[in-house]
């Protein structure tokens, strides 16, 4: 997302009393009345969340210096556990933070994606790089000697995707997310600046370069194009169909939303059914829901999301509220819904909190 640095680094400490218990309902919609959702973790910033399941542990990484994470296991509340990357890469910018971070186990390896400072973009601008674990709470070390996604512009090495597409700024690429189908990993991103859009980006086995055949000039596709600002994608493959959520709007603003798409490829979404999944009015007042990642165990799909509230409460700013003013004032909190997918539509069946 086209942020500044406005979350500052978590500290560790053991997240008491947040435990992720259901409550009854359905998703709230404006003038419905519907209680506001409790987050699970609002003690320190989840922006952008991804999360994983490691056996009954679930893992949640976010964005923050060197990448922010905390665990929790059945019964106990959320424990932050130092900063994720090791180090930064050699290309990098040494300050900023490092932007929606995603975890995946490929192979026999931990591998994260993230969004890091890099010269020649602007103030802002970011590129993706990759990095290793044995284990998810083990320090990840990056590798490779260049970006795997960076407009061509940047002053780095030349990237494996340098993101030549006409039409699009070389503002950035972040918002890395993976999808794995049938054991072959692809990555989705970001193209920061307005017209924003989504692409797809073919691994190899291991996640860290190009799979093998790719086309070097241009090797991902584009899902999606916005004249606005599209972001955060995560792909679900579900009873035969893709879909496809992203948040859209400003992050720092109320009014930013999670919305979704559904198509039968996994490559062409120009005719995707699509809807609006979560916002302020169907939340009952939650402001800014979106960035969510998926978590499927078994038959039940879980949404994590984050949303802005008023620091050391779990009250959410008024309408007015924009994240550039006032930036000690409010932090993004963690929230969690259930969700099903009655006629193919994911609908919000309940909130965890």
């Amino acid at each position: 997302m086209s942020r500044a640095a406005i979350c500052r680094a978590l500290p560790v400490f053991v997240l008491a009393g947040l435990l992720a218990l259901p409550t009854s309902g359905t998703v709230g919609t404006a003038g419905s009345g519907a209680a506001r959702p409790r987050p699970l973790v609002w003690s320190a910033s989840v922006g952008d969340p991804s999360i994983v399941k490691v056996g009954d542990r679930r893992i949640v990484v976010a964005t923050g210096p060197e990448v922010s994470r905390a665990y929790k296991d059945p019964g106990k509340g959320w424990r932050w556990t130092g900063p994720v990357l090791a180090r930064r890469p050699t290309w990098a910018r040494t300050t900023g933070e490092i932007w929606a971070a995603d975890l995946a186990r490929i192979g026999d390896r931990w591998v994260m994606y993230y969004s890091v400072p890099v010269r020649g973009l602007g103030p802002h601008g970011r590129c993706i790089g990759t990095a290793v674990a044995r284990r998810a709470l083990d320090s990840f070390r990056p590798v490779g000697t260049r970006p795997l996604v960076c407009p061509a512009r940047a002053k780095v090495p030349r990237a494996a995707d340098p993101v030549l597409v006409p039409g699009l700024p070389r503002r950035g690429a972040i918002d890395p997310s993976v999808y794995i189908e049938r054991g072959r990993p692809y990555l989705l991103y970001k193209t920061d600046g307005v017209p924003s859009s989504i692409r797809l980006l073919p691994l190899s086995a291991s996640g860290r370069n190009l799979r093998r055949g790719t086309n070097p000039a241009q090797p991902s596709t584009e899902l999606v194009r916005s004249t606005g600002v599209i972001e955060n994608p995560v792909l679900l493959r579900r009873a035969g169909d893709y879909y496809l959520f992203t948040s859209q709007g400003d992050f720092a603003r109320c009014s930013y939303r999670q919305t979704w798409r559904r198509s039968t490829s996994l490559t062409a979404w120009g005719d995707a059914a699509g809807g609006l999944l979560l916002s302020r009015a169907r939340t009952g007042g939650l402001c800014g829901p979106a960035g969510g990642d998926i978590l499927v165990e078994g038959t039940t799909t879980t949404i994590y999301f984050h949303g802005w509230v008023r620091t050391g409460t779990t009250t959410p700013p008024g309408g007015g509220f924009w994240a550039w003013e006032g930036r000690a004032r409010a932090i993004r909190a963690l929230y969690a819904a259930r969700l099903r997918f009655p006629g193919k539509i994911p609908t919000v069946v309940r909130y965890l909190g």
